[in-house]
């Protein structure tokens, strides 16, 4: 990436800082000031601001403020008499307003960058130049770079299933975070959480790479593994083919998988924010099937088997605790 594309990309995620405060901040005349200055430095300034200002329009806005809870000068006013219960949701509300722009940052981010993206609870599939398909889970976006010497995607969210035509002089690579998937022609699946990377093969075989090392012996048919973004592990075990990219007919299969990688990817077909209260629930390993047809009941089912609870604060924002 040269430096000028370097510099495009700053000031593309700076224009998306300047929009997400100031949908969540109307009335901040501080604000308003110090981001008329920031757009009248350059002209490439105004243009990053007009290209996120038009992604948001199309993508439609995210609420900015929570039922439930009135403001004024940007404080957050709670009910005078509210019950003990109604000023926990209250609180809870304010911070599903908060969340706001934890939730639109990365949307926007991966709808500015991507060549092909789905929203909440969708799926699709693309077809490549090269006749390669691609399967999107919900959530999910891909970058797809052709050249004359090499066919590359970066997944940026989400998950992926690859069907990949062959050709020998120009090799097929999945980029995913740090990892790096090489084929020449086969099927697999690629995900990405905040602290995995899974890679499954359906048929073929593929090198997987960190920082252009193997990260095991290639994997064949059957063949799955999973590097660990956050404790650098490295786990590969044996599935059946056919489960390879499940949430490709509505199903999510998991073996051994944690519990916030599930939460995570159950997110993906569910509207706003989804967060997981007790953080020593993400490390249970958890295996079954579930219904991405209905995510919340899987939700649910998924929090029960931890003795845990999905509490609905607003449409905008689910809590998974401890009971």
């Amino acid at each position: 990436m040269g430096a000028s594309t370097r510099e495009q990309g700053d000031e593309i995620e700076r224009a998306m800082e300047w929009l997400l405060r100031r949908e969540t901040e109307r009335g901040n005349a501080t604000l308003e000031g110090d981001f008329q200055r920031w757009l009248e430095q350059s002209e490439s300034h105004r243009k990053a601001y007009a290209s996120v200002q038009s992604t948001w329009a199309d993508l439609g806005k995210l609420p900015v403020q929570a039922p439930g809870i009135e403001t004024a000068d940007n404080v957050v006013r709670l009910p005078v008499r509210a019950s003990r219960r109604g000023r926990w949701f209250a609180v809870a509300a304010a911070v599903a307003a908060a969340c706001v722009l934890f939730v639109a940052f990365p949307v926007l981010h991966r709808h500015l960058m991507a060549d092909y993206t789905t929203g909440v609870a969708e799926l699709r599939e693309v077809v490549l130049p090269d006749g390669s398909v691609v399967d999107l889970d919900a959530g999910s976006a891909i970058a797809v770079d052709y050249g004359d010497r090499d066919r590359r995607i970066t997944l940026l969210s989400g998950q992926a299933f690859f069907q990949v035509t062959r050709d020998t002089q120009r090799p097929f690579s999945v980029l995913a975070g740090e990892v790096t998937v090489v084929v020449t022609g086969t099927s697999f699946g690629v995900g990405k959480t905040a602290t995995t990377v899974d890679v499954a093969v359906r048929s073929g075989s593929v090198e997987v790479l960190r920082n252009g090392e193997r990260l095991s012996d290639a994997l064949a048919m059957g063949d799955r593994l999973v590097f660990g973004r956050t404790e650098q592990f490295v786990q590969r075990e044996r599935m059946a083919p056919d489960s390879v990219a499940s949430w490709r007919s509505r199903r999510l299969v998991v073996v051994d998988s944690s519990f916030g990688d599930i939460v995570e990817t159950l997110g993906r077909h569910l509207p706003g924010a989804l967060v997981v209260a007790d953080r020593s629930l993400n490390r249970q390993a958890i295996t079954g099937v579930f219904d991405l047809t209905q995510p919340l009941d899987a939700l649910r089912t998924l929090a029960a088997s931890q003795k845990a609870t999905v509490t609905e604060v607003t449409p905008y924002l689910l809590i998974v605790s401890r009971r």
